[in-house]
């Protein structure tokens, strides 16, 4: 039963990025990353926005796995202001990729702010299927979002 939920999760997660992707409002827009303050060592905060490409999630999931291996779980946030989707090769980006598989079992809370609509319904139901706790937050939330992850 648990490998048949983990093999749902990546399906969707992998349907996710697709959708992603391809709903994506602009692509004229260079994409970028920033990594932003947190209040605990294991909390990773980001935030992405216009249309993000291979190099930005690269470096995000080489942070994300390094966290991975220094902390038993780890708490993220990610803020898209003004995200308009990514390239297909950030999509399948190898490291992005695998950076997406261990968290399965190593991201305790994830809090998005301000997700594209589909994105937004993907993680909203992914409790039902996923060990991670998973929540959205308009922009307007940004400060409720941010306690909410820093929160034991």
């Amino acid at each position: 039963m648990r490998a048949r939920t983990v093999l749902l999760g990546l399906g969707l997660l992998g349907l996710g990025l697709g959708a992603v992707a391809l709903g994506a409002q602009s692509r004229g827009r260079p994409g970028w990353l920033r990594r932003l303050p947190s209040p605990a060592p294991h909390i990773l905060a980001f935030e992405l926005g216009g249309h993000v490409g291979r190099p930005e999630i690269r470096r995000m999931a080489e942070t994300v796995l390094a966290a991975f291996d220094r902390f038993e779980s780890v708490d993220m946030l990610v803020v898209l202001p003004e995200f308009t989707g990514l390239t297909p090769a950030a999509a399948l980006d190898l490291e992005g990729l695998k950076a997406g598989f261990r968290s399965l079992g190593k991201v305790r809370r994830y809090a998005v702010v301000e997700p594209p609509k589909i994105a937004a319904l993907m993680i909203e139901t992914s409790d039902w299927f996923m060990p991670v706790q998973a929540r959205t937050f308009p922009l307007t939330q940004r400060d409720a979002a941010e306690a909410w992850v820093a929160r034991r």
